[in-house]
């Protein structure tokens, strides 16, 4: 090999592994060369110009100047560029409640976006229906207590009618054997309450939890208090509904909501919840965004059955991060986590040993492809300036670096081997 070419050849591999310290003398090349010099110069600076933008792109940052219409070689990326902003509206529109967008220029992902918005569309509308069919029933449970009228041994309510001075106990019916135990320490604490409920047509109401007995569960009371004569003295009548029912399939459908479905995970919104909530109670904690790599490969070659086995595996390696821990899904691939009161350097050695485990999986024995797992890791202290957009890009950024790194690794073991 000419010197010129060993010149050229050091010079292009600068370019790729490492562009900042890339230069070429042209001075130094043979004149049947500098034309081919001058060439991968140009190439060299379209290069650096495309991998600007696809660093920009993978960290989010959709409004970055692209490069010029000269630069063919950025032409694809400045395509998804702007494909990418129009999808960041869209998704916005869809966020705010628009579920009429569609995306047809993105192939299969279009495909999936617009079964996604009518999947999301659908299921509002079940939720929304469930959750106002349920109040519903509630409110027509606490609303239908009519004291007088009704006191009988037949009707399901608990009555319990007590002195208003000395709190004893002047009447109950049978339906007061199965909700609220009659007891002194039970009775001072409805008479607590009764002062801190609403009044509503001359009666107050308020809602009560009792701690379930013997595994039975928690129990949520609505109760109403009217006053009343009572054999000349004067009583609280209290006209207690058991609405354990209703207000546990109301949590049901607010978890629900807030689920992951896959891998029981809180899911993206509830992971902004928290990390806006976190942010502002001044915690210190890391923020840890994961990716898994080769997902897609598995999905295309081995179906997505064990695509789908690779995510829960792994959401189940970071569910063991630490008791502590808070634990969503973001999206088909990726996961954040939350580790209060951590460190970067302890977060990072957890991270470390949790990839090992997720590579090392038994299931993977005598399988011909692998589990393995990139993230970045940002920690924020009490006194954080940044915004929660601002933390994300951070973490997302260190953890593509990390995915680059693993990649060039991996490169560089290929490159020895074959020249072994």
């Amino acid at each position: 090999m000419s010197k010129t070419s060993e010149i050229l050849f050091e010079y292009l591999r600068e370019v790729f592994y490492n562009p900042a310290k890339a230069t070429l003398d042209i001075d130094k090349l043979e004149p049947d060369y500098v034309m081919l010099g001058k060439g991968l110069m140009f190439f060299a600076h379209c290069f650096a110009e495309y991998n600007g933008l696809a660093a920009s792109l993978s960290r989010g940052e959709l409004q970055v100047q692209p490069p010029p219409p000269e630069n063919e070689l950025a032409a694809p990326l400045k395509s998804l560029q702007a494909n990418l902003r129009h999808l960041t509206w869209q998704a916005k529109q869809v966020a705010s409640g628009d579920y009429k967008q569609r995306v047809d220029f993105m192939g299969d992902f279009a495909d999936a976006f617009n079964l996604m918005i009518t999947q999301l569309e659908e299921r509002e509308r079940r939720l929304e229906e469930e959750i106002r069919v349920t109040q519903q029933k509630s409110e027509a449970m606490e609303q239908s207590n009519q004291l007088l009228s009704n006191i009988t041994q037949n009707i399901p309510q608990q009555i319990i009618v007590v002195d208003r001075l000395t709190h004893e106990l002047l009447f109950t019916n049978d339906s007061a054997k199965n909700v609220v135990p009659i007891t002194k320490e039970n009775i001072e604490k409805l008479f607590r309450l009764v002062d801190e409920g609403t009044e509503t047509e001359g009666r107050r109401n308020f809602e009560i939890l009792f701690p379930g007995e013997y595994g039975s569960g928690d129990r949520y009371l609505s109760v109403n208090t009217y006053f009343v004569e009572w054999n000349k003295s004067k009583a609280e009548a209290f006209v207690i509904n058991d609405i354990s029912a209703a207000r546990n399939k109301i949590k049901e459908l607010e978890t629900f909501a807030f689920r992951d479905a896959l891998t029981n995970l809180h899911n993206r919104s509830s992971g902004m919840i928290t990390l806006n909530r976190w942010l502002g109670e001044k915690k210190a904690f890391c923020l840890i965004f994961v990716d898994l790599d080769s997902l897609k490969y598995i999905n295309d070659v081995h179906g997505h059955s064990e695509g789908d086995l690779y995510i829960v595996t792994a959401a189940n390696y970071l569910k063991t991060f630490s008791k502590d821990a808070f634990v969503c899904r973001v999206g088909g691939d990726e996961f954040m986590l939350f580790e209060p009161d951590v460190g970067f350097d302890e977060a990072n050695a957890r991270m470390h040993e949790l990839a090992r485990q997720v590579e090392n999986d038994p299931y993977l024995e005598g399988k011909d492809y692998q589990y393995s797992i990139s993230f970045g890791i940002a920690a924020v202290d009490r006194d954080n300036k940044l915004q929660p957009g601002e933390i994300l890009s951070l973490a997302d950024s260190r953890m593509y670096e990390f995915k680059r790194s693993k990649r060039k690794e991996r490169i560089t073991r290929i490159n020895n081997t074959q020249e072994l």
